[in-house]
């Protein structure tokens, strides 16, 4: 049992530290609270919060959970109290780093805030095994799918499961990271003598398309933009095909892709009926799926 000394010098590790040593890294400060993506829920505006000062979280991506770091550890993992001060006595954790938001220095850190791809690898490992099952994804879809990409960030080396695009980049997901590599680009994979063409934003869309049909691969050709941006440089292969199936996302600007899609008279059908009352085809995925 710990003592309420090593309980309390526990939570003062700083949050900061702990997500930067995940490869998570603050995107803009708001007054005293640095902005994040959420390490737990997929986010297109980042809405995370962390105060250093007072050494707190909190994440409004969610049902607004908050506190310190050991309540940020049970959040992420699921972890009893217990559990999450084990796991955090057992991280190594250098001096924490600061952030500055002001002037030239976010400029200045740009070059060294670059990923790095080290190695690609056929994905095996388990930490990320376990991440995509908690996305209700099966193993067998994922490493059809996915790679093991292990990277770097201001010299230091993480590792995360990357979906390539037809540019050679890749975009890397992981409990603690959301983000990508340069060249940013669609990923397309075609089936010959396909008629209609699937769409989808991100990955976990596509790979919760392929879970939910119960398939390793799509009987129709599909397009994965990665990022709505996509659209207009994706119009030419998605004219090409009959049938625009589209499994956007149920918000604006999922709705607005898809009005800019029919503006350009495509035979469109709109897909999100397989995925009702949620944003995307992964958190219906997660919400209605027995797989453990």
């Amino acid at each position: 049992m710990k003592t309420k000394e090593q309980i309390e010098r526990l939570k003062a590790i700083p949050i900061t530290h702990y997500l930067s040593e995940h490869g998570l890294q603050p995107v803009k400060a708001n007054g005293a609270e640095l902005i994040y993506y959420s390490p737990k829920n997929e986010e297109h505006t980042p809405s995370f919060f962390v105060n250093p000062k007072k050494n707190v979280f909190h994440d409004y991506s969610g049902v607004g959970e908050q506190g310190d770091i050991i309540r940020l550890i049970q959040y992420i993992k699921g972890y009893s109290f217990m559990q999450a001060v084990d796991a955090l006595e057992a991280i190594k954790l250098e001096k924490a780093q600061s952030f500055s938001f002001s002037g030239n220095n976010l400029s200045q850190d740009k070059q060294s805030s670059t990923v790095e791809i080290v190695s690609v690898h056929p994905l095996r490992n388990r930490a990320l095994l376990d991440y995509i099952c908690s996305r209700k994804i099966s193993q067998a879809i994922a490493t059809t799918h996915l790679q093991e990409i292990h990277y770097r960030i201001n010299q230091k080396r993480y590792y995360a499961a990357g979906f390539r695009n037809d540019k050679n980049g890749y975009e890397l997901r992981s409990h603690y990271f959301k983000g990508g590599t340069s060249p940013k680009w669609f990923t397309y994979l075609p089936v010959q003598g396909s008629s209609e063409i699937n769409l989808f934003e991100g990955v976990f869309d596509f790979l919760s398309c392929c879970q939910f049909f119960n398939t390793i691969r799509l009987k129709n050709s599909t397009i994965v933009l990665n990022s709505l941006s996509f659209v207009k440089d994706a119009l030419p292969l998605l004219a090409s095909h009959k049938t625009v199936n589209a499994f956007l996302d149920n918000d604006k600007a999922g709705k607005q892709a898809l009005e800019q899609l029919g503006k350009e008279k495509l035979t469109v059908q709109d897909c999100s009926h397989y995925y009702p009352n949620s944003k995307d085809f992964n958190e219906y995925l997660i919400g209605h799926s027995g797989l453990e």
